[in-house]
């Protein structure tokens, strides 16, 4: 099988640009850092498209360059102070706003990372533990354990006095 053209990996990142961005925020949790994740995986995917074999999975493989990048850079992540210019950002893809997305982001990130591919990209547990080289059972477990800290949270959210939406 041939491998995929950079025509067609250009039109999968367009197709996924936003999936990618919401994926990335919610590991690194910093609207520049998700940004420069989903770069540096736009450049490595075009770097090794030619290890892509099966084009049915090119979404998958994708996402999984990406959960890549970003943990690798929240382990480069260093505290320093930037003074940037603020209207460098005005453009800032949309992410979720809602009191759901502040308890999402509250997870660890191995949940996290499960509940949002599950969720908000629509995949399958299957697809999930092949992306992430885990058993399909930790899949469930853990997309488990989300569902019941979400319940948790929405629940006291109710008795305080807060709206869930």
């Amino acid at each position: 099988m041939s491998v995929i053209n950079k025509e067609e990996l250009s039109k999968l990142i367009l197709e996924n640009q936003k999936e990618m961005y919401v994926l990335a925020y919610s590991i690194l949790q910093n609207q520049a850092d998700a940004q420069d994740a989903v770069s540096e995986c736009i450049v490595r995917a075009f770097e090794n498209r030619t290890s892509l074999r099966k084009r049915t999975s090119a979404r998958s493989w994708l996402m999984k360059i990406l959960i890549n990048v970003s943990r690798s850079a929240i382990t480069k992540r260093q505290k320093v102070v930037l003074f940037a210019d603020p209207e460098q950002y005005e453009q800032v893809t949309e992410v979720p706003q809602d009191h759901l997305w502040s308890a999402i982001l509250e997870l660890s990130e191995n949940v996290r990372v499960i509940m949002v591919l599950y969720y908000y990209d629509g995949l399958s547990v299957r697809e999930i533990s092949a992306m992430l080289n885990i058993p399909e059972g930790t899949t469930k477990t853990r997309l488990s354990a989300g569902r019941k800290q979400l319940a948790k949270w929405m629940e006291n959210g109710k008795e305080s006095g807060h709206v869930i939406r």
